[in-house]
Order: C-alpha cells, then structure tokens, then sequence
C-alpha cells in the first residue's frame, strides 16, 4: 500500500458526481484515503466508511449556500476571527479523531479547495499538494479569507496540478511551482452505450425529437438568453435542462420558450439514460473569466454516450476539442442554432466521438497525479 492520503473535497460526496469524487476513488485503489467534505445546511450524510475509503464531513460557512440569505449571512460571520477560530477548532478535533480511528499517522495532504487550508497546521510535516479545478477566486461568494488561505496554498505546495490551461497559468501567476496540467476525464464504462438499451426516462419520452440535451449546474455561467433564442429559433426542437438550478436564477424559469423543459438534479446512475435518449448535447455557457479556466466534466461524458456536441468558446479547451473533431462551436444565436440544425441532420459517427472520450478514461488522466503524490 501506499502513502495514506486526505482529501479536501470542495463538494460533498453525495451531491453532483464530479473529479472529485473520481480523484478520491482513482487514488484509494492502492492507498487509504479520508475524503473530507464541507458541512453545510440540508447537506446529507457522507456514505459508510470503506475499507480504503472513509469519510468525514466538517461543519462549514454556507458562504456558498444557494438561498441568498444563509450566502449573505455567511460571508458576514467569515469576516469575524471568532467565528473562524470557532469553526477551525471544531473541525480540528473531528479530524485528529478521525485520522487516529484509521491510523492515518503522516498522510499526504490534497486539496482540491482553500477552505480547510487551515487545517495543514495540524499536520505541518505532511507533504502538501493542491489541485486547482475552479477559477475560485471568479465565484461571487470568495471571501476575504478563502482568498488568503488560496495564495498561501498556492505558494507553499511541494506539488501542483490544474485542469486547464488558464488555471495553471494562474497558479504561476500567483508564485506557485509549475503545475501539472491534469485535465478532467470520464468513467467510460457508465457512459458508453449497450445493449439491451436503458429504458427512456419517462419525463424525456414526453419530449418529442429530436432532443439537444443539457446536463449540469445550472448558475450563472448559463447562457440562458442564447439557449432560449435558439430554442425560439428552432422551435421541431426540444431542449430538456437537467441540473441543479439555483435558486436566485429560479425566474428565469419562466421565461423559456415552451420546448424547454428544467428536470432538476439527476442521480449520477440516472444521468447515462438521458444521455442514450438525445440526439445532440450543449454547453451553452458565458464567455467569462470564470468560464476561461472550465474542461467541462460533461462534455467528455456526452462523447462517451456517443452524443454530438454544440457549445460556447468559452475556454482553450474547448477550441482543443474542437480541432480534434469533438465539438462544434458557435458564439451567437444564429450561428450556434445553424451548428445545432447541421449537427441533428448530419450527426458524426458515434464510435468516433466514443474514441475522443476513451482516451480520456479517469483512470488514464488522473495517472501522472498519483506518479507525482508518490513521489513526494
């Protein structure tokens, strides 16, 4: 066995199914690792303790809870040291246990969020390591002190790692080591298609097709004027959305022509059906700072389900994929509807668009992360 492992996840484990619940699974195939999450309001309990994998959920700020209040609320408290000391000593206690339950003595630390940097104290010896997934510092509730712990993280990793190129890029800008370039992946196996064929989801058989389908949060990076332009422009077409919305974008629900329909969260077994029951996927996303440092997680998901891909150039990843044949890309309405109508008449071949995603298996990505944590 390996160097035991703690993870600081930025997510909770059963919410959306993202890098890194597949970080923590990839690395605890031959190593114990703790993965620790936030714990924050309506948030459910972790799953059972594994026999390489355990779990442990620290009380949080709800600096990013959906509901506007608990959100203004929260980054009001984090400005008080008080407050923040409380927080830390409890979440320090609950960690020291923990590890002592598992007999995890001098474990690497790896995280994939600054929230807990202030736990790295109580383990000064560990080697640290930080993987950089998000443009944090874009996210509108990026408090005064996540910010801070941020630079410091970046500054004082003996290794770092980042899912796209502008991030890497911040992480130089910020005084960090040069960083891996680790991008995002996808479980093949769950995705690609079979035989016999998942049953239709009887809320998209209601649906006429063809269907150009998003799967994904649904916050304020979504270009929902553009999706409901093109929907309005191509009215044959439906246009199911299924994700978590927030709730301060609810309105906009509202406003959406009828052959869009938002179907909420799905669970990540769930997801696989939607996707065979489509015709074409979309990443209709803002162009933003915040959008420039994605490799969206879905997009290699809808390739493994052999789906076509229209979506926004938001990111260099997105013009990589793009001259690889993976995703067609258009940034206004008339031309990202024209993409659509071309792609739906004239579909690439589904083995094609397969092969794309199995050579980004998670397996395969995460492979010079783990090389790099063993080393240290």
């Amino acid at each position: 066995m390996k160097r035991d492992l703690v993870y600081f996840s930025p997510i909770p484990w059963r919410g959306l199914y993202q890098r890194p619940q597949h970080t923590a699974r990839a690395l605890a195939e031959n190593r114990r690792v703790l993965f620790i999450e936030p714990r924050t309001l309506h948030v459910p309990d972790p799953p059972t303790d594994e026999e390489n994998l355990a779990f442990l959920a620290l009380p949080a700020l709800p600096t990013n809870a959906r509901r506007r209040s608990l959100r203004a609320l929260a980054l009001v408290a984090d400005r008080f040291a008080l407050v923040r000391d409380l927080f830390a000593r409890r979440q320090g206690i609950r960690l020291l246990r923990k590890l002592a339950e598992r007999g995890m003595r001098d474990p690497v630390l790896l995280f994939g969020h600054p929230e807990f940097a202030h736990l790295r104290e109580l383990l000064p010896a560990s080697p640290l390591a930080y993987d950089h997934m998000d443009d944090i510092l874009q996210f509108g509730h990026a408090t005064p002190s996540l910010r801070r712990n941020f630079t410091r993280l970046v500054r004082d990793a003996d290794l770092l790692s980042a899912t796209a190129s502008r991030l890497a890029e911040q992480l130089r800008e910020l005084g960090g080591d040069e960083p891996l370039r680790i991008g995002n992946g996808v479980e093949i196996e769950h995705f690609c298609r079979a035989e016999p064929a998942r049953p239709e989801p009887a809320e998209l058989a209601a649906m006429p097709r063809p269907r150009a389908l998003y799967v994904g949060s649904v916050a304020e990076w979504f270009h929902f004027d553009l999706l409901f332009a093109v929907a309005r422009a191509l009215p044959e077409v439906s246009f199911p959305v299924v994700g978590p919305l927030r709730p301060a974008l609810e309105h906009r629900r509202a406003e959406a022509p009828a052959n869009v329909k938002f179907f909420g969260t799905r669970a990540y077994d769930e997801v696989p059906a939607w996707l065979h029951h489509a015709d074409a996927a979309l990443i209709p996303f803002v162009s933003s700072t915040l959008t420039a440092g994605v490799d969206p997680v879905k997009l290699h998901e809808y390739l493994a389900a052999e789906l076509p891909v229209v979506a926004t150039p938001f990111s260099e990843e997105l013009r990589e994929m793009e001259r690889a044949g993976g995703v067609t890309l258009a940034d206004e309405v008339g031309a990202f509807a024209a993409a659509l109508s071309s792609t739906l008449a004239s579909p690439p071949a589904g083995d094609g668009l397969r092969a794309l995603a199995e050579g980004r298996s998670w397996r395969q990505v995460l492979e010079p992360l783990a090389g790099a944590i063993d080393a240290l």
